[in-house]
């Protein structure tokens, strides 16, 4: 699957960061992320969310992400992190696939 869509949580919803990086402004719409939970990861000091039965993290669908756009922000991502893909309800209720990022590393403590 090749969603055209990435769900931020963390850093990459801040507008004028997301456009340095791919070089344009990306259209969003605030979306909700269900069963999981979003806490910082004081081993890299950034936000990073875990599976988790009954949580949720609020967050942004950032629209129309071309592969050069992924390129460019995996790369701001770095090792850190990989990106799968989840599904996200939207503001209006409809629930989409979308890419996030999650821990490299699935043994990370988290606090």
């Amino acid at each position: 699957m090749t969603p055209s869509r990435l769900f931020v949580y963390g850093t990459l919803q801040d507008d004028a960061l997301v456009a340095r990086l791919v070089g344009r402004r990306l259209p969003w719409r605030r979306a909700v992320l269900e069963g999981y939970r979003r806490t910082l990861d004081e081993s890299i000091g950034y936000h990073v969310v875990h599976p988790s039965t009954g949580a949720s993290v609020d967050g942004r669908v950032i629209e129309t992400v071309d592969v050069a756009a992924l390129a460019a922000l995996d790369a701001y991502e770095g090792t850190e992190y990989r990106r799968v893909v989840i599904e996200v309800r939207t503001h209006d209720g409809r629930t989409v696939d979308a890419y996030t990022y999650v821990p490299a590393e699935a043994s990370r403590t988290s606090s």
